[in-house]
């Protein structure tokens, strides 16, 4: 990625926060019409009950894997001195991701302090607790909240580094079009779940996304990824000429 290209997907990246933050302003009740999908007319969602909250699990335990070894190996990159700096940035660039994204600012900070009920939980459907909009502080959850989906953001701080240190290697569209089918399929899937299941609204998962997005875009350029990835090509291919 340029400097120009990095310079246009964050400028894209703050008119979309812009537009998310003041639809949900506007028009907070979006997040129960949308949960109402799911809702059983009884209370409840009929998903919390089936095949798809197992099934959430799997998904769930498989990012959790995956995320644990990316720690790992940026904590033997760490502290290996075999390894080269370049790929040591590299290895931290997804590592950093999830540690800031996803477990210090959305589990530690918004999870813990916003008290956002959850969807099951809700008056509308079911539940006793009060339905409040996105960002506002309240007293309808006391831990592990709402507010946004900690799912979401591991499978976006995923994704997101995934699909930035592949793309220098994907030389035809096709192979390009598969892999943000596949980053952008795996975070949605993680959000449909989510929603399904009764276990966050829409605007949780969107915000969760962006939240490590914006993570993301700020570590690419404090890391030096590019310059990272290039070195690291260039060595490769060099190790590779007969």
């Amino acid at each position: 990625m340029t400097l120009g290209s990095y310079q246009r997907v964050v400028l894209v990246y703050l008119l979309l926060l812009a537009v998310v933050h003041i639809t949900f302003a506007a028009f907070p009740r979006i997040d129960l019409a949308v949960s109402a999908w799911f809702a059983q007319a009884q209370g409840g969602f009929a998903w919390a009950n089936g095949p798809m909250d197992a099934f959430n699990a799997v998904v769930r335990r498989t990012g959790e894997l995956v995320a644990v070894a990316i720690l790992l190996a940026a904590l033997w990159a760490a502290l290996s001195k075999r390894c080269k700096p370049d790929l040591m940035r590299l290895v931290a660039f997804p590592a950093l991701t999830v540690l800031v994204a996803c477990i210090g600012v959305v589990n530690m900070l918004l999870k813990s302090y916003v008290g956002r009920a959850r969807p099951h939980t809700v008056t509308e459907f079911g539940g006793t607790a009060q339905f409040s909009p996105p960002w506002q502080v309240v007293n309808e959850c006391t831990s592990n909240c709402s507010f946004t989906s900690g799912e979401v953001a591991m499978s976006a701080s995923l994704a997101m580094p995934a699909l930035v240190l592949v793309w220098p290697w994907l030389r035809s569209r096709p192979a390009q079009g598969l892999a943000v089918a596949a980053a952008v399929g795996y975070v949605v899937l993680t959000a449909v779940l989510r929603i399904g299941l009764g276990r966050h609204f829409l605007s949780d998962v969107i915000f969760s996304t962006l939240i490590a997005a914006a993570v993301a875009l700020a570590l690419y350029a404090l890391l030096g990824v590019r310059q990272a990835q290039a070195s690291v090509a260039a060595r490769w291919g060099a190790s590779k000429r007969p």
